[in-house]
């Protein structure tokens, strides 16, 4: 197709023309409008789209929803009350999920409707956007006007995690209605829902699984999706829709820190979608992020992710402050790239920065070289369906430390893991990080014993094995009869604070050293850490079932019991490190 057709030079931001439905992603494709990878594929689509027989462009229903916003006010600031202004990649956004309509009727083989001549092609919709990028104002409103076109008993329902948050875009709605005459002739807000004359309503639902039952909503928003877990809850939102033929599920969000959710679930499909590996025609995705090669400092990227900031909202000047902040600390950091680079990282309260740990990576460590030099043996054992590790860590001259893991897990609890962690084990497994005992209980005290002594009998220079004395007791007295060097170091604050430190020291300075351990990485993704009032470290996780730090702990033990047990020739008493 040429698009050049679609240029259309007369629009000018802010004119309030649906055809920049067209115009948007004609302007992306050219150049004209930064934009990351996934919105370039998305405005490919776009036009892939227009060429279809089976689809077609209501542009009557595209200009009233366009239309319809002029009688959405702005609800907050010194322009309160004046008629919305949509951007272009807004109107974009709502006439895509307005305007594409089905140009055919199809049946699947009982002869029910798949899709219907005349009837909207969207609905499920995934959008990621940046903060402050009027997310409430769109679900609002279009939840209001696709209330104000249904026809009796019209139901609208936002949704989040909680129901304070659930409650932000049915506000947005309510003060729309209060400060706009053309809504109040429409819709009647009360305080804690929204009703109209044809017996619709419009309320705010904490997203427990049971709060849909029975509802048949025509439409309905899930607000703050990149906070919830449960993806379970999805399939309670699109079966909540009943027999409806046409209905339209809102997902709109931010990036976030949880890796192993619905969100992340939601965006793996939408990129599959785009680039063309699933077919999903009734699925509408749009995602601006900046790419994952891209300088998150660099201003020129935050326009991918911002897809108002070309347009001043919001504004550039509000990015670079934003930016100082994340310049300051690692927590400030991270909620600069998940909530205005719209990538997932790890949580703003984790310990370590994965990427220095990364960082940290020496391709070419060979564990055979190391084997007859001096070293000391960290153990953690697993308790449910956590990771057994032992780590074996050797001193350097220049005061570091290099490690080499030995993880094992049980096939019954990667069976029982979550997709994400699944993922995690399988790469690890076929990168020799981890190995899988084919057993259908836990780790047993012999698999303990066997995996202590098969790697003690590789390091004939191992000073000792530290290991945490919680149940292993027994473990322990039977190794050290065998005449293995057992020590026992607790996993208190006391013990395992200086070294914690040591660690996170070395790790800003590249004085750790280890082969690229996949459990070791995704360890130090996991790891929280909090300062007692005696100022000692504690590092701990957040989630027992997705998280899994024991190959970090077991790093620590063997630290501690380094600086423990370190001796006149120690490196450790030469480079300073705090013995306790």
């Amino acid at each position: 197709m040429d698009i050049s057709q679609f240029e259309y030079p007369d629009l000018k931001p802010g004119d309030q023309s649906w055809r920049w439905f067209h115009k948007y992603p004609h302007d992306i494709l050219t150049g004209k409008i930064p934009a990351g990878r996934l919105m370039r594929l998305a405005a490919e689509r776009h036009f892939r789209d227009l060429e279809r027989g089976d689809l077609y462009v209501d542009e009557e229903a595209a200009k009233s929803i366009v239309l319809w916003f002029k009688f959405i006010p702005i609800t907050d600031g010194k322009n309160a009350g004046k008629p919305t202004v949509l951007l272009p990649w807004q109107i974009w956004l709502v006439v895509s999920l307005i305007a594409w309509k089905w140009n055919e009727n199809t049946f699947d083989e009982d002869g029910n409707p798949m899709r219907v001549i005349g009837e909207r092609r969207f609905n499920q919709t995934f959008i990621l956007v940046a903060r402050k990028g009027g997310k409430s104002t769109l679900a609002a409103g279009i939840m209001l006007y696709l209330m104000y076109k249904a026809g009796y008993q019209p139901r609208a329902y936002s949704l989040a995690t909680k129901r304070d948050q659930a409650r932000i875009v049915l506000k947005t709605a309510m003060v729309m209605i209060n400060l706009s005459p053309r809504l109040k002739s429409i819709f009647n807000a009360r305080t804690n829902d929204i009703l109209t004359d044809k017996h619709g309503e419009f309320r705010a639902l904490a997203s427990d699984s049971n709060s849909l039952d029975g509802l048949n909503p025509d439409t309905i928003s899930l607000d703050e999706c990149h906070a919830i877990k449960d993806r379970n809850l999805y399939g309670v939102v699109v079966s909540a829709f009943g027999a409806k033929t046409e209905y339209l599920s809102i997902v709109i969000t931010t990036a976030g820190f949880i890796l192993d959710g619905l969100c992340t679930d939601l965006y793996k499909n939408g990129e599959a979608v785009l680039e063309g590996r699933v077919e999903q025609d009734n699925y509408f995705y749009a995602m601006w992020q900046i790419d994952k090669d891209d300088d998150w400092s660099d201003p020129k990227s935050w326009y991918k992710s911002n897809p108002g900031t070309i347009y001043g909202l919001p504004s550039m000047r509000y990015l670079h402050d934003r930016y100082k902040e994340a310049s300051l600390t690692f927590a400030e950091k991270a909620n600069f790239i998940t909530k205005h680079c719209n990538l997932f990282v790890n949580g703003a309260d984790k310990w370590l920065d994965v990427e220095k740990v990364k960082a940290c990576i020496v391709e070419d460590l060979d564990f055979e070289k190391y084997r007859d030099r001096k070293c000391y043996l960290g153990f953690d054992r697993s308790l449910g369906g956590d990771v057994t590790s032992l780590y074996a860590l050797f001193p350097e001259e220049d005061g570091g430390i290099t490690v080499f893991g030995f993880n094992i897990q049980t096939q019954a609890a990667v069976n029982e893991s979550t997709d994400y962690l699944r993922k995690i084990y399988q790469k690890a497994e076929s990168l020799g990080h981890i190995r899988i005992v084919n057993t259908s209980t836990r780790i047993r005290n012999e698999h303990v014993k066997m995996l202590i002594r098969d790697v003690y009998a590789l390091l004939p220079n191992c000073e000792h094995i530290a290991y945490d004395p919680y149940k292993m007791k027994e473990v322990a007295l039977d190794l050290e009869d065998e005449g293995l060097p057992m020590l026992s170091v607790s996993q208190g604050a006391g013990n395992l604070s200086e070294p914690a430190k040591k660690l996170e020291s070395m790790i800003e300075d590249q004085l750790l050293r280890f082969n690229g351990d996949t459990m070791f990485i995704f360890a130090c993704e996991c790891a929280v850490m909090d300062v007692t009032k005696f100022n000692n470290v504690a590092v701990y996780k957040t989630d027992y079932k997705t998280e899994k730090i024991d190959p970090l702990i077991a790093v620590i033990i063997a630290l501690s019991s380094a600086t423990l047990f370190s001796d006149n020739s120690s490196v450790y008493n030469h480079k300073g490190l705090t013995v306790i």
